[in-house]
């Protein structure tokens, strides 16, 4: 983490907000409990001018100045305070009790908001890092016996064609 930190430090000082953002974007959905990337991000989009994606991303955070408040209203406003909608929107898949009690309770109510409005709570299932156990099947065995066989052929059609083609400029020249 300590690499694309470096590299989206390095970006912003070069002038590449973008792909600033899109690294901070990754290292989201990597470590998703780590607010500091939110906030990191929230301070990007606002310095170029983006009040509400700043207050989308600054809404778990605790409030450092009025700047960060009056993003978060902006934001909450774009979306009618909709709990459902910013919850669909923030897409939070960490661990809620990871979290710090500012951003509990802002998750609770939007929870609870959601909850009496729509009568359901998005929930984002956590993005598995690990890659699932692969267990080969007869299908598997076949389809590699008949990629290895065609390449097999192959192989052997070019070595019988270069010793034919050997012969051949032997007749011609000592023949």
């Amino acid at each position: 983490m300590r690499a694309a930190l470096y590299k989206i430090e390095y970006d912003l000082k070069e002038g590449r907000k973008k792909k600033a953002c899109d690294r901070l974007r990754n290292l989201i959905n990597t470590f998703p409990d780590d607010i500091s990337l939110r906030k990191k991000l929230g301070h990007i989009y606002y310095d170029a001018g983006f009040l509400d994606e700043a207050g989308k991303f600054w809404i778990l955070c605790e409030p450092e100045n009025d700047d960060m408040k009056k993003s978060v209203d902006i934001y909450r406003q774009s979306l009618s305070n909709s709990g459902n909608a910013i919850l669909k929107d923030i897409v939070f898949r960490g661990n809620k009790y990871w979290l710090d009690s500012h951003a509990k309770n802002v998750m609770k109510e939007l929870e609870d908001n959601s909850l009496k409005m729509t009568n359901h709570i998005p929930d984002f299932k956590p993005r598995n890092r690990e890659k699932e156990s692969y267990q080969p099947t007869k299908d598997d065995f076949w389809i590699g016996l008949g990629f290895y066989s065609v390449i097999g052929l192959v192989i052997v059609s070019l070595i019988l064609g270069i010793f034919r083609l050997f012969e051949l400029f032997v007749s011609l020249f000592f023949g």
